[in-house]
């Protein structure tokens, strides 16, 4: 699968749909307008979602990053599976599962539970620390799917709620940065304009929607 220039809509059921987002989209509308966003997309593309806050959209991902992007179909199916993705209680279950080249040595499974606060508003990256408030904390699991001479294909678990360039930042932390990821020093790979990060599938109670794409297969 090459990548996508587009988004699509690659699963619906009753009560959401998951939008495939390519890499270089913002998921919501941005300040002064202009860019690429799946919140207007999604507007036009599935008329029935225009009149809900933010299109549905349930959770973001970075501009960057491509894959499963989740939207509800209703006002009480939004209240309900935001408070699923952000960690609050909730009647959902939801897993979410990323892929991402990093920088080689990664050990084959292991686990990081890391905190991650905003810097100056000027600083693209964000700060990295192994104490601070449980407001702040992001946790991951990952394991080796494939090594290569510069970087390793991980499969990334992210547990709770996900915090601002957990992934990027807390590999960047432990020695491993992504590839391609200019903002945390990782080097390019053939292929990838921005981090090599992918949300490769999204599990809601047990249903598992996946979306594939060939630049992140072992």
């Amino acid at each position: 699968m090459t990548p996508r220039a587009e988004p699509s809509i690659i699963a619906e059921r009753a009560t959401w749909l998951v939008i495939g987002k390519p890499s270089g989209w913002h998921s919501v509308e941005q300040f002064g307008g202009g860019q690429h966003t799946i919140e207007a997309w999604l507007r036009s593309a599935a008329s029935s979602q225009a009149s809900l806050e933010g299109a549905g959209l349930v959770h973001r991902l970075d501009e960057g990053t491509s894959g499963c992007l989740v939207a509800a179909r209703s006002e009480p199916a939004l209240a309900e599976l935001r408070s699923a993705f952000s960690g609050e209680p909730s009647q959902h279950a939801v897993d979410k599962r990323y892929r991402a080249w990093v920088a080689t040595g990664a050990r084959d499974r292991g686990q990081f539970a890391l905190h991650f606060t905003g810097r100056h508003r000027s600083s693209s990256k964000v700060s990295v620390s192994e104490r601070g408030e449980a407001s702040t904390r992001g946790i991951c699991r990952w394991s080796v799917l494939s090594r290569g001479s510069l970087h390793d294909l991980v499969e990334i678990e992210l547990v709770g709620p996900g915090r601002r360039h957990q992934i990027r930042a807390g590999f960047a932390w432990l020695g491993f940065p992504l590839a391609s990821d200019a903002t945390y020093r990782g080097l390019d790979r053939l292929g990838f304009g921005q981090a090599a990060l992918h949300a490769h599938a999204i599990i809601i109670d047990g249903d598992e929607v996946v979306d594939p794409d060939s630049r992140f297969e072992a």
